[in-house]
């Protein structure tokens, strides 16, 4: 199928492509990686354009005058389902200077409505360069730090987690959702970040007293889920050496974490107020 033009269109050779400000500037669809913005930032999503009329596409956006150059914008949101559709990864392209965070142009939109998370981050877990790049970042402010076991929390944390403790070749702990280990267990009621009240659970015979347990999640957004993995660890006397995840947001319960307890997250500064208020984009 052809990819959705955009409107109105560029008179320049699509992929011909000029640097101005810090910000990629690109003509026509621009389906060669490139990057934006600044330096090195990979323009892993461009190759499709967003459909007029959808402000908030996780696509490369082409909003040139008819004869300039085309900025192209990554931003995301639930609006316009149709006619929408993620262009494909190309797993082969590396950025040549890999800054702290690249791979999170790699991640998804919600395209299916509200009753679904604002963005998908496991895209980024298909490209083999980001996976590592991610892990690798998530690992960086605990290097000499004393870690006896990583724990994964149910389930997109489990992805994370196992791939952590690989790299520090320690063991790895599922946290679940109550109801699957037939095995003893402690329970811990929480609110996730939808607001649902749900209960985690995990094995008792893994922790023991002053075990230093590196906790793991994909996304901290209201603090809930992570700090029920907390007090689970710390009920069965383990200590919590460290939280990872790829983006702890600027909520009550994420800035209570980061006060309390050594933290590692993949967003830089300058981008994370836009996930903060859940705007997957930047100009």
């Amino acid at each position: 199928m052809p990819q959705p033009r955009c409107s109105p269109p560029c008179n320049r050779p699509a992929g011909t492509a000029e640097r101005g400000g810090g910000t990629l500037l690109a003509h026509g669809q621009g389906s060669r990686p490139g990057t934006s913005p600044g330096p090195s930032w990979p323009r892993v999503l461009a190759g499709a354009q967003r459909h007029r009329g959808c402000p908030r596409s996780a696509v490369a956006v082409c909003d040139a005058p008819r004869d300039g150059p085309a900025r192209l914008n990554l931003t995301a949101g639930t609006q316009c389902l149709q006619r929408r559709r993620s262009p494909r990864m190309d797993l082969r392209h590396v950025p040549a200077t890999r800054e702290k965070g690249w791979y999170l142009a790699l991640m998804a939109p919600n395209v299916k409505g509200p009753n679904y998370a604002w963005l998908d981050p496991s895209r980024l877990y298909c490209h083999p360069q980001g996976l590592q790049d991610c892990v690798a970042d998530l690992l960086q402010p605990f290097q000499g730090d004393p870690i006896d076991m990583v724990a994964g929390i149910d389930a997109m944390g489990f992805i994370l987690g196992a791939a952590a403790a690989a790299i520090l070749r320690k063991g790895f702990l599922a946290i679940r959702k109550a109801g699957h280990l037939c095995v003893q267990t402690l329970t811990q009621p929480y609110t996730d970040y939808s607001g649902r009240e749900k209960v985690m659970e995990v094995r008792t015979d893994a922790i023991s007293p002053g075990l230093r347990i590196l906790l793991v999640d994909q996304w901290v957004e209201t603090g809930g889920t992570m700090r029920a993995a907390i007090q689970l660890v710390e009920r069965l006397g383990g200590v919590v050496a460290g939280v990872a995840a790829i983006c702890i947001e600027d909520s009550e319960g994420g800035r209570w974490i980061q006060e309390h307890y050594k933290c590692a997250y993949c967003v830089p500064p300058r981008l994370q107020p836009r996930f903060d208020r859940h705007q997957f984009g930047w100009d």
